[in-house]
């Protein structure tokens, strides 16, 4: 059996997973702002070089790290299962289905990057074309390596709409930057932050800057299912959450379960439907050989 800390990075290794992330577990979390889909731009980045090799088992000192620089093609991932980084590529919002159970139990460390022409054109995207860029380069990784074979493939799937409770919303309100002066440009919106921090009575968020988007991506994760933001809010908020998991329900001072918390601390509620929804369906996977 894990010891609690390798339970809070097992749960944690979901999260954000539709964003490139570092986080080392159970002290904090830093979130990038969600991939924002662009139709009309194509991905092309490759990696030229991954180093793809078994990690060990967790045990009490078991930590995860994700680490994807900002305009950078390097990627490097510590103690990680395949499933998290599918749902890296590809999205939390899309249900992993059908994969062999080594994909969520069996643990990988991979570096992979490209070269400086490669590094020299990100330089000059904006960083949501940079974070396209680079999932397109891990799904050419796991196919390749992985030999990868997936559909999207629409499903009844449980899912939790996010609404507003009847007494309206317990967040602070970020404020808006004020309005430039003299013609110049609106300064870029400040990252999402959130940290992580786990002890006896469960799991505490403490997220700055959130729009509602990353508020329901983080709560995915929690929840396992996806969840829809119906709340109508364009704000990014500050916000504490503090929540049981499965080490703390003997502690007599636990913090309570996550439905309760997002009620109480956030002012919103997850209420459970069936919807129809894409699931990511894994038809072919196999381990890779040894690097």
């Amino acid at each position: 059996m894990f010891r609690p800390m390798s339970r809070i990075a097992l749960r944690l290794i979901g999260l954000f997973a539709a964003a490139l992330l570092f986080f080392q577990c159970g002290v904090y979390l830093h979130a990038q702002a969600p991939i924002v889909e662009e139709p009309n731009y194509t991905p092309t980045l490759t990696f030229d070089v991954a180093t793809i090799r078994p990690a060990p088992p967790p045990d009490a000192t078991f930590h995860v790290s994700v680490s994807s620089p900002p305009h950078s093609s390097r990627f490097e991932v510590t103690n990680l299962p395949i499933k998290a980084l599918l749902q890296i590529a590809y999205g939390w919002d899309a249900p992993v289905v059908g994969a062999p159970d080594w994909v969520a139990n069996t643990f990988y460390t991979i570096q992979a990057r490209s070269d400086e022409a490669a590094d020299a054109r990100l330089a000059r995207l904006t960083d949501n074309e940079v974070r396209l860029e680079k999932r397109n380069a891990i799904r050419v990784m796991l196919a390749e390596r992985f030999g990868l074979k997936t559909h999207l493939e629409t499903r009844n799937t449980s899912i939790y709409n996010l609404v507003v409770v009847k007494g309206g919303i317990k967040m602070q309100l970020v404020p808006p930057p004020p309005p430039p002066e003299n013609g110049e440009a609106l300064p870029p919106p400040r990252p999402a932050d959130v940290r992580a921090h786990g002890s006896q009575h469960g799991l505490e968020f403490v997220g700055s800057n959130a729009s509602m988007r990353a508020i329901a991506g983080a709560l995915s994760s929690m929840v396992e299912a996806p969840v829809i933001d119906q709340t109508g809010l364009t704000g990014t908020y500050n916000y504490t959450l503090q929540f049981g998991r499965d080490w703390s329900e003997h502690d007599p001072d636990s913090w309570p379960s996550i439905f309760t918390a997002v009620q109480e601390q956030l002012g919103l509620k997850l209420e459970g439907a069936r919807e129809s929804v894409p699931n990511l369906v894994v038809d072919h996977i196999t381990k890779p050989t040894e690097n």
